[in-house]
């Protein structure tokens, strides 16, 4: 039995309990690193500002298929679970802000029908 890709979305949305977001003034012409866990940048795809869909699939390996022997960062495993997530649009770009500056909401695509929850778009 394996998480739902939805935990594993929580978990990296998680992440912003490690990261602080750059005054626009800091972002010239990069932004800094504001990460003092060991990763945020799930958490900065997620919240993204062009980002707006994301779409995971699950694979299980089971060592009697062709996924026999997995190396998994070092170790070999005899059964594995894969879960791959791609967004739409790509961000979380080095030295970029996650964010745009500017009136909430008011960048939000068309087909949002002027949804605007806790200053973020929404369907």
């Amino acid at each position: 039995r394996y998480r739902s890709p939805a935990f594993h979305v929580q978990s990296w949305y998680d992440e912003v309990k490690d990261y602080t977001y750059p005054y626009p003034h800091e972002c010239n012409p990069w932004c800094p690193d504001k990460c003092t866990g060991a990763m945020c940048t799930h958490y900065t795809q997620i919240v993204w500002a062009t980002t707006n869909k994301i779409g995971c699939a699950v694979n299980v390996c089971k060592w009697v298929n062709v996924c026999k022997w997995m190396n998994v960062w070092g170790e070999i495993w005899k059964n594995a679970v894969y879960l791959v997530c791609n967004y739409s649009l790509k961000g979380s770009w080095i030295g970029e802000a996650s964010y745009e500056t500017g009136r909430p909401c008011s960048k939000c695509l068309p087909s949002y029908r002027g949804g605007c929850q806790n200053s973020l778009c929404y369907k």
